[in-house]
C-alpha cells in the first residue's frame, strides 16, 4: 500500500529543517507529501528537497485568508511544484453571514482553481459534520452548495459521532484523498492504533475504493518524527497481516 504524510505531523521539525524532515519521511517509506505550510522556503527549494529524497507533493492545505488573498500569486508557486490539489483546511460556519461568505469566497476561487488545471478540495473537521444553533451543517452546503471534493478526516468523523467508513463510501464520488489518523474520545491526539478510531476499516475501504490515503498523526509526543515512525510500524504491521 502507498500513503503519504500531512505535513502538520512534523510541525515541529519542518520550519528550521525541511530538508532533514522530508529525509525521514521517506525513510519511513512515506512516497509523497501533503503540505500545510512551506514556510519561508521557495519553490526551487522545495522541488529540490522533493527530488532528492524522492517524493512527490500529493497536495496542500490553504487556509480561506489565502482563498482571499493574492490567490493566483499562491498558485503559481503550487504550479511550480507541480501540486494540483489544492485542499482548504477549514473554514468557520457559526453564522449565517459568516457561512455564506465562505460559501461565496468557495465559489469565487472554484473556477480560478479549475482554469489551472487543478482542483479544489475541503477537509473535514468534527464541527462539519454537526448542525448549529443556526441549523447550518456545514458538510451538507459544501456538499449541495459548491463543487469541492472532499478530503475525509476519518478521526473527526469518528469524533462527530459518524461511521467513518460510512462516510468514505458516501463521499467517493466527490473524494481523492482520505486522512488517515487516530485520537481519543477526549480530543487528544494519538498515533495510529493507539487511538479509538477504527483505522484498520477506514484503511481497507480507501485501499478498496483506490483512494489516496494521507496519513496524519498530530501529537508530536515526544516529537514529530516519533510520531510518523509509530504510525509507519502501524502500517507495516497492517500489510503483513499481524492487525
Amino acid at each position: 500500500m502507498n500513503y503519504g504524510i500531512q505535513m502538520y505531523s512534523v510541525r515541529d521539525f519542518t520550519d528550521v529543517a525541511m530538508d532533514y524532515t522530508l529525509s525521514r519521511v521517506a525513510e519511513f517509506q512515506y512516497e509523497f507529501v501533503e503540505f500545510c505550510s512551506f514556510y519561508d522556503y521557495t519553490a526551487d527549494e522545495i522541488n529540490e528537497m522533493l527530488a532528492k529524497h524522492n517524493l512527490r507533493v500529493s497536495g496542500a492545505h490553504v487556509g480561506m485568508k489565502v482563498l482571499k488573498g493574492d490567490f493566483e500569486k499562491t498558485l503559481d508557486f503550487h504550479e511550480a511544484i507541480g501540486n494540483k490539489e489544492i485542499i482548504i483546511s477549514g473554514a468557520e460556519w457559526y453564522d449565517p453571514d459568516v457561512a455564506k461568505d465562505a460559501l461565496d469566497t468557495i465559489n469565487k476561487v472554484a473556477p480560478v482553481v479549475k482554469a489551472r488545471g487543478m482542483n479544489l478540495h475541503y477537509h473535514t473537521h468534527d464541527g462539519d459534520y454537526k448542525t448549529n444553533k443556526h441549523g447550518i451543517r456545514p458538510l451538507t452546503l459544501l456538499e449541495n452548495e459548491t463543487d469541492v471534493l472532499f478530503e475525509t478526516d476519518t478521526f473527526w468523523a469518528y469524533f462527530a459521532g459518524l461511521d467513518p467508513v460510512a462516510e468514505i463510501e458516501r463521499l467517493k464520488d466527490r473524494s481523492k484523498f482520505v486522512h488517515i489518523k487516530d485520537g481519543l474520545a477526549d480530543r487528544t491526539a494519538k498515533s495510529l492504533g493507539q487511538g479509538y478510531a477504527p483505522v484498520v476499516d477506514c484503511v481497507n475501504k480507501a485501499k478498496e475504493l483506490g483512494l489516496t490515503m494521507i496519513v496524519e498523526s498530530e501529537g508530536c509526543v515526544p516529537d514529530g518524527i516519533a510520531e510518523i515512525k509509530r504510525c509507519y510500524k502501524f502500517l507495516k504491521k497492517l500489510e503483513a497481516g499481524e492487525l
